[in-house]
């Protein structure tokens, strides 16, 4: 439940979207959330970072947040060996500046130990009321399309499947939301007729309204992990491959006790340019942050996406000179994570440093590769399309692996597993781990952007699609740049913000489909 910094919400507005600032966005992050304090003492706050000011959280909100039920030696030396680096401790990340050393809120409600998220806390609490009804096994396949007021579109009828049989919701009145997600949003949207008339044509779809941003502008935060083993006398979640300990751990956890209570990943640290490359280096990144730079981009065949992309750019460009903005993060999940490239030893213990880079330059795509509305949509995440993506998370890994080797952290390793001796050592074979053992974090973003049409916008700043009177996009594919924070927290305001946007035909939002 981490937050971004201050200047990348203000960025929303400044690309043209009125109402899209940190003020507007920190309101509506505060009214998703109950926050739980977390039971340490004024030693161990200031030791774990986690003295959060009450003022930047919400008390009310359907979404409970939580610290960890169980803080490690080994988090609490990983910090010192950051400081040890220049790092300082944040306590207080969710104030715009998010820079440090942190442990961070997850959304486990403590009096339960389980996750707390839509279904549970925003669904259930809602779920007799007479005008709302969820269709499980249910898959929305095409939005079906009237002439409107002055030649725009108008969204009449819903197209989906339930149980495998084909069914129809006609005579819509107000607007309808799609929020189905960074991947199939776009899927859906051009599966309707609204996208790049070239690509749905291929597939035989009628051009309803040509929006050539749809699926295009797809960022993920591109990370690679690293394991170290570390002394066995620290409890990772590496001993729940004893039957005896994962027993122990499962009575433990009926008490919301334990490893198993709490995400086993409470350690954060974000860096800023300054901590991964010389005025040089940075220099450098800059000039690659350019439309030519980038390879495979429809952007740069489009005047539209082209002058959309690069006022992102300019803005990254900004960033990287910024000594308080985020270019980096390592999380530190405590245990071997599984990964099929390593498998843990019996007995031994690990933790494992997932580096990542926060403000990626390479755009990927999501585009329908058929007209069959079940068929996964092709996704291309387009990782190191900038090159300038690629040298980032190598300082970054570099980093990662000069914190290990500092004190007091050096003093618990006992050996690299990945990347291993011989490839730390090694500019050229550490550079190939990168680019061979990358994957995302799982924060996909921008397929359906909230920017100026003339820009390669899909949707407008009241999340309306471009030339349609009543349909919306409500889900995270609206961001049109990745943010440095897990995106969890700014799903939820943006949900919790659509609310108090007036609809085509009354008050509120009220239509929505999924």
């Amino acid at each position: 439940m981490s937050r971004p910094s201050r200047e990348e919400f203000d960025a929303l507005e400044g690309l043209g979207n009125v109402g899209w600032n940190w003020e507007s966005l920190l309101g509506y992050m505060k009214k998703s959330e109950t926050t739980f304090p977390s039971n340490l003492s004024a030693f161990d706050e200031e030791r774990y970072a986690a003295k959060p000011d009450p003022a930047f959280h919400g008390t009310t909100g359907p979404i409970k947040k939580s610290f960890p039920t169980m803080f490690t030696e080994q988090h609490a030396l990983l910090f010192d060996a950051a400081k040890a680096l220049g790092i300082p401790r944040n306590p207080e990340m969710a104030n715009g500046t998010n820079v440090g050393s942190m442990s961070s809120f997850t959304s486990v409600d403590p009096r339960t130990a389980k996750r707390s998220y839509a279904a549970p806390d925003y669904y259930e609490p809602n779920a007799s009321r007479p005008n709302l009804l969820v269709l499980i096994h249910s898959q929305v396949t095409k939005i079906i399309f009237g002439k409107g007021d002055n030649g725009l579109q108008t969204a009449t009828a819903v197209e989906f499947t339930h149980q495998g049989a084909r069914q129809v919701v006609e005579g819509v009145k107000r607007d309808i939301i799609l929020s189905a997600g960074a991947f199939q949003t776009p899927q859906l949207l051009e599966l309707s007729g609204i996208g790049n008339s070239k690509i749905l044509q291929v597939q035989g779809i009628t051009p309803i309204i040509n929006l050539p941003g749809v699926g295009e502008n797809l960022q993920d935060h591109v990370c690679v992990a690293s394991i170290i083993e570390i002394d066995p006398k620290f409890e990772t979640m590496d001993v729940l491959s004893d039957p005896e300990e994962l027993a122990k751990q499962q009575e433990l956890y009926k008490k919301q006790k334990g490893l198993l209570s709490s995400v086993p990943a409470p350690g954060f640290i974000f860096l800023s340019s300054k901590d991964l490359g010389t005025p040089e280096d940075i220099r450098a990144w800059q000039e690659k942050a350019d439309v030519h730079s980038t390879n495979h981009l429809e952007a740069q065949t489009s005047p539209a996406l082209a002058s959309g992309l690069q006022k992102q750019y300019e803005l990254q460009k900004s960033w990287l000179t910024q000594e308080h903005l985020a270019q980096a993060e390592i999380l530190n999940y405590i245990g071997h994570q599984p990964l099929p490239s390593s498998v843990p030893v019996p007995g031994k213990r690990y933790t494992t440093l997932v580096s990542a880079v926060m403000h990626p330059l390479s755009r990927g795509t999501v585009h329908i590769g058929s007209s069959d509305p079940l068929t996964p949509p092709l996704i291309d995440p387009n990782y190191y399309g900038n090159e300038a993506d690629l040298d980032l998370l190598v300082q970054i890994t570099k980093f990662t692996m000069k914190l290990v080797a500092t004190p007091p952290m050096a003093g618990i390793v006992r050996s690299y597993v990945l990347p291993g001796p011989e490839v730390v050592g090694d500019e050229e074979k550490l550079r190939q781990y990168v680019k061979e053992n990358c994957g995302p974090v799982f924060h996909p973003v921008g397929t359906a952007a909230m920017l100026p049409r003339d820009d390669g916008g899909v949707v407008d700043s009241e999340l309306k699609v471009y030339g349609t009177t009543n349909l919306r996009v409500v889900d995270a594919s609206i961001l049109p740049m990745e943010l440095s924070c897990h995106i969890q927290s700014v799903a939820y305001a943006i949900g919790e913000k659509v609310w108090f946007i007036p609809d085509s035909n009354s008050s509120n939002l009220t239509s929505a489909l999924a």
